[in-house]
């Protein structure tokens, strides 16, 4: 029969934890890998079986009888090798169809040739220099996000009128932790601490875990382009005859907006046109995204119904009959628009309505 250690050591809560990690990692990833059909999850089910190999390699190491630093270097350029396999996770959230294995060997390749250097001559040198690598690399690639991130939400504002399970912003929160998850993988692979690898593991697990369930509810950017292709090049004289009346009547008569799933190339069909000649005039003539078109119909609505004494809808069901799909995204646009919230809006305007018996 299996008994467990009775007395709480390091040593024992680091064998505990590497167990829970890898038995997380290893749930997950089969999770992702197979029950999702989505490129993203099966990339994210792919790269969790990578790092739970990499700590069952570890439940071999600190099984050993004796510990020997050399193998412990060894192991710790093995691990190397997880650094690009998160950004292939982080480039391809912000950049969809990124992930090429062709991208994939160019990013694994410099630290494949540091353990096969490593392998052949185990010196201090080879080993600084990998850790030194990864950690370059991994801040290369934070500095990268701060770029791709913006660039990924203008996409969305510019193709989507409601954002919600598309955006990235956790990732902004996530790039935090990270940080620091990065600076705590940086000190356990130069200072080997039975007390670090702990808060490593549980750091990591609390890390993988936010990263499984917003990738869980994150949804494909899809740019489906719609019929009609115009000519390459800008519009001559930056006109654009055919939208300014149909695209009013699509909006303020047919009241398409309603659709919370709307998105610019429904709509550049309905013109006879595609996505990108309908962004350029939106952008360039209107001066405003399609999400921000959008949502101001929508917004508008929503003030006209607050206003009305007749109307006793609740907040919730009134953004939701007017187009939106998230009453977190309705009340922030609702308060950026009108500088209060629906409810202190609501108040104001029954404020403003005379009382029975009052004189006109």
């Amino acid at each position: 029969m299996l008994t467990l250690p009775l007395a709480i050591t390091p040593a024992v809560l680091l064998l505990y934890s590497r167990i829970g990690i890898s038995c997380f990692l290893l749930a997950a990833g089969i999770y992702f890998l197979v029950n999702r059909k989505k490129r993203l999850h099966r990339l994210l089910g792919g790269v969790l079986l990578f790092w739970m190999l990499l700590h069952v390699k570890d439940l071999l190491l600190i099984s050993a009888p004796l510990s020997d630093p050399g193998l412990e270097r060894l192991c710790i350029c093995i691990d190397m090798l997880a650094v690009p396999t998160c950004a292939f996770l982080l480039l391809e959230l912000t950049c969809p169809g990124w992930f090429t294995w062709r991208r994939a060997l160019l990013h694994e390749g410099p630290f494949l040739l540091l353990l096969l250097l490593y392998l052949f001559l185990p010196s201090g040198l080879v080993f600084y220099t990998d850790v030194l690598l990864a950690l370059g690399y991994g801040l290369g690639i934070i500095a990268r996000l701060f770029r791709t991130i913006p660039a990924y939400n203008r996409v969305l504002r510019e193709n989507f009128s409601n954002t919600e399970r598309l955006d990235l912003e956790w990732l902004w929160k996530l790039l935090i932790f990270f940080i620091l998850f990065l600076g705590i993988w940086a000190y356990t692979s130069l200072q080997i601490s039975a007390d670090i690898d702990i808060l490593y593991n549980v750091v990591s697990g609390i890390l993988w875990c936010v990263i499984c369930y917003n990738i869980h509810k994150q949804q494909p950017l899809v740019l489906a382009e719609a019929t009609a292709p115009q000519p390459s090049g800008s519009v001559p004289d930056g006109s654009y005859p055919e939208f300014s009346d149909s695209l009013e009547r699509l909006f303020s008569e047919q009241k398409i907006w309603l659709n919370p799933r709307l998105t610019i190339g429904e709509v550049a069909q309905r013109l006879g046109s595609n996505r990108t000649y309908l962004s350029d005039y939106l952008n360039h003539t209107l001066g405003t995204t399609f999400y921000e078109y959008v949502n101001e119909y929508r917004i508008r609505a929503v003030a006209e119904r607050l206003a009305a004494p007749e109307c006793s809808m609740t907040i919730e069901a009134l953004a939701e009959s007017c187009g939106f799909n998230s009453v977190s995204t309705f009340r922030r646009v609702f308060t950026r628009r009108y500088g209060c919230t629906p409810t202190r809006y609501r108040i104001r305007q029954a404020r403003k309505r005379p009382t029975p018996g009052s004189v006109a």
